[in-house]
């Protein structure tokens, strides 16, 4: 919070122009306590809530975990499919010169990269 010695001197300084001028210092230095014992008390009240939430969301996902696991004695609901024995890419003459077309171009990539001087 406090990031060098400026920013302490700068707090330092705000309290007390705010306190100064104040004829009834303990009554302001008690509900200066107060209000940073009530602060405390949120921020605990807070951080347990937090860790309640989290470690019910870890059960939560332990208990699906549990759920979701497979059994031998439990049926897959989708049936895989057979394996085609041929090639899934359409017979497009298209598609045969784009390979023939990429095939080229990688050998040519692999000459340059030997450096045989030829542009």
């Amino acid at each position: 919070m406090i990031g060098s010695i400026s920013d302490l001197l700068i707090m330092v300084v705000v309290a007390i122009l705010l306190l100064g001028g104040e004829k009834d210092l303990s009554g302001t230095v008690k509900n200066l306590g107060r209000t940073l014992s009530e602060l405390r008390k949120r921020q605990n009240d807070f951080k347990n809530e937090l860790m309640r939430e989290l470690s019910e969301s870890g059960d939560i996902t332990q208990e699906a975990k549990r759920s979701l696991s497979f059994n031998s004695d439990v049926t897959p609901a989708v049936r895989p499919l057979p394996r085609a024995t041929q090639s899934t890419v359409p017979d497009d003459p298209r598609i045969r010169q784009l390979e023939e077309q990429i095939k080229r171009l990688q050998a040519e990539l692999e000459r340059l990269k030997k450096g045989d001087g030829k542009n």
